[in-house]
C-alpha cells in the first residue's frame, strides 16, 4: 500500500471543499436542486388538487422529460460553443423566473 508523500495533507472525501469554485459551485447546486425538487413537488400537488386524476399526474410528470429528448442533442452543441458560467447563470435565471411565475399564478388563483 503506498503512502502520501512527506508533507502531503491527505484530507480525504472533503478535499475537493478546499477549492472556492468548487465550493460555490457545490452549495449553489444544493440551492437549485432544493428548489428544484419543491416545485416538482408543488407541481404535483397542484395537478393532483385540480384534476383529482392519476392520469393527468403522471402525464405532467412525463412530459418534464420531454424538452430534454427534443432539445438535448442542441443543447449540448450549444454548451460547446458558449461560455459555460453565462450559460449556467441563464439557464438558472430563466428556471427561478418560471418557478415564480406559477407560484404567483397559484397563490392569485389565476391557475
Amino acid at each position: 500500500m503506498m503512502r502520501p508523500e512527506r508533507g502531503v495533507r491527505s484530507l480525504g472525501t472533503f478535499r475537493s471543499l478546499r477549492n472556492r469554485n468548487y465550493r460555490l459551485y457545490f452549495w449553489g447546486q444544493i440551492v437549485s436542486l432544493t428548489g428544484t425538487w419543491m416545485q416538482s413537488v408543488g407541481q404535483a400537488w397542484l395537478i393532483l388538487t385540480l384534476t383529482h386524476s392519476a392520469l393527468a399526474l403522471g402525464f405532467t410528470a412525463a412530459l418534464q422529460f420531454l424538452p430534454m429528448l427534443l432539445i438535448g442533442p442542441w443543447g449540448g452543441l450549444v454548451a460547446d460553443r458558449v461560455d459555460k458560467r453565462k450559460l449556467l447563470m441563464f439557464t438558472q435565471a430563466a428556471a427561478a423566473t418560471l418557478a415564480l411565475i406559477l407560484g404567483l399564478l397559484t397563490v392569485t388563483h389565476h391557475v
